[in-house]
């Protein structure tokens, strides 16, 4: 049983040994950003660089855009299987062009634009479109199953809520 307990021992003590030579070589060998991060002192000419997608709008102006991961799923009017009718949310008549959204994320009445499918617009919630999922309106049942579920990236081009453009900028 003492055999054991010096085993322990010496395998507790190497460890401390090993853990606090590792804490001194690298404050030695980085002491000089850690001591940056500690105070805060970044000199003037480290800056921190963000980059963002640029996008044309036209020959003489060129502006930042934000594109968000979305995941898109395609539906259809007065499909029993998937609980919807001919009505949106907003209680128009629903139409291509139309995608049902999360309300907390993109507020409806939003246009929006998906990378290489279009402009939208939201004027439709679903029971299970929630955070981060999109639904897209197609004319029939057969042209929402081939589309299926898709990874797309969206982004807003007329914000009705700033709050849901913080959110989306946020996560």
């Amino acid at each position: 049983m003492r055999k054991y307990n010096i085993i322990i021992n010496v395998l507790f003590w190497t460890l401390i040994v090993a853990v606090a030579f590792a804490a001194v070589w690298s404050y030695v060998k980085y002491a000089d950003n850690i001591k940056k991060i500690i105070t805060g002192n970044i000199p003037a000419n480290e800056k921190i660089v963000i980059k963002k997608e640029p996008v044309i709008v036209s020959k003489t102006e060129t502006k930042v855009v934000e594109w968000y991961y979305f995941v898109a799923t395609g539906y259809s009017a007065n499909d029993p299987t998937q609980g919807t009718n001919n009505k949106t949310a907003t209680g128009k008549e629903v139409y291509e062009g139309v995608i049902a959204v999360d309300p907390k994320i993109i507020p409806l009445g939003t246009v929006v634009e998906i990378k290489d499918l279009g402009k939208f617009i939201a004027e439709d919630t679903g029971g299970k479109i929630k955070g981060n999922r999109v639904d897209i309106y197609f004319n029939s049942k057969e042209e929402a199953k081939k589309f299926g579920t898709k990874n797309i990236w969206l982004r807003i081009i007329t914000d009705k809520n700033e709050i849901a453009g913080d959110f989306l900028s946020k996560n």
